[in-house]
């Protein structure tokens, strides 16, 4: 799949990146579907994202990831991950933390549609995913994947 510019700032191969794929050997190609997601949403929301916290650099840690990838790293089965909706990222300058209470500022002042915010604070990354079907949340998972996710934190 050849490298392609979603947006300004975001290229389709770092939203494709998968060090657990690149280590095991497995192809993290998205379906057609998925790649229609990360072009209308994804991509998208990561342009907005970026704006709201001051037009820093985001980094992208992951992003799509197959069911097969997702299963391998501890991803949830309803995760917005293989479906091209979501992205774990920082945000160069700012803490995990600040950058999660930048989004979530954002998302009470109804700035950005974000389903999903999630401050993993066992990887010290910021989940974000753009699913327009779902409803907007907000929450802190101290523990990482896989652990309990305190809904409330933002609150």
């Amino acid at each position: 799949m050849a490298n392609e510019k979603l947006t300004e700032h975001f290229w389709l191969n770092e939203l494709l990146v998968s060090s657990t794929a690149d280590r095991l050997g497995i192809k993290n190609t998205p379906t057609d579907a998925h790649l229609a997601n990360m072009k209308k949403h994804l991509a998208p929301g990561l342009e907005k994202v970026r704006e709201i916290c001051g037009n820093r650099p985001v980094t992208v840690t992951s992003a799509y990831r197959n069911p097969k990838i997702n299963k391998l790293v501890g991803g949830t089965p309803t995760s917005a991950h293989p479906q091209g909706l979501a992205a774990d990222i920082r945000i160069s300058g700012l803490s995990a933390f600040k950058t999660a209470r930048l989004i979530a500022d954002a998302m009470a002042d109804r700035r950005i549609r974000i389903d999903q915010l999630i401050l993993e604070g066992g990887r010290n990354v910021v989940h974000v995913s753009f699913d327009p079907k779902a409803r907007m949340m907000r929450g802190s998972q101290p523990g990482g994947p896989g652990t309990f996710i305190d809904w409330d934190f933002f609150d």
